[in-house]
């Protein structure tokens, strides 16, 4: 309850976001604001979505839960997105399939989300989602902090991402102004962070 109460007023804080300057070049602010309300109020709808909780070291973060993308839009089935207190992911059995409880993986990828959470929190969900979806170099900026810290996890587990993926992974994300990177940033990028 306290969780919806606090994802609600910082979705109903969005119209104050407007004296704040953002980048947002050729992008109807307007669209940015929609945007950002839907993803705060995201997890609110279907509470009875399959989910997993995690531990309290994982604060801000509170849980995993499966939330397929709405009919129309087409998103990849293994996409991954922290709003506030929780991870989003289309299906939660692939996902822990992927990233088993206790292993190398899921602690580097929770590291990631977890740094989302945290700054979602200190910037405000409304004003950090709002910035994500409409500014490309705050989300590059946001992206490379996460990835960072799941790289070097998994570098410190004994693991190593192919450079080459993480570079087409992170080339597909995309906002309002459009991809969020070239291949050549997100290689270069991905061979520095595993150093």
């Amino acid at each position: 309850a306290n969780l919806r109460a606090a994802t609600l007023a910082q979705a109903q804080a969005l119209p104050d976001l407007r004296a704040k300057p953002m980048r947002c070049r050729a992008v109807n602010y307007c669209i940015a604001q929609r945007l950002a309300t839907l993803f705060a109020l995201l997890p609110l709808a279907g509470c009875s979505a399959p989910r997993l909780t995690l531990e309290p070291r994982w604060a801000p973060l509170t849980e995993i839960i499966e939330r397929p993308a709405p009919a129309g839009v087409a998103l990849s089935t293994r996409a991954i997105a922290t709003v506030g207190h929780q991870v989003l992911v289309h299906d939660l059995a692939d996902f822990v399939r992927r990233h088993p409880p206790g292993s190398a993986r899921l602690e580097a990828l929770l590291l990631h989300e977890q740094e989302h959470a945290s700054r979602q929190e200190a910037a405000g969900l409304g004003l950090w989602l709002a910035r994500y979806v409409s500014d490309r170099a705050f989300m590059w900026a946001e992206e490379q902090r996460g990835w960072a810290l799941e790289l070097q996890a998994l570098r410190a587990a004994g693991l190593r991402r192919d450079p080459r993926e993480v570079a087409a992974v992170l080339t597909g994300y995309r906002n309002l102004e459009g991809p969020m990177c070239s291949y050549a940033e997100a290689l270069a990028f991905a061979e520095a962070a595993q150093r």
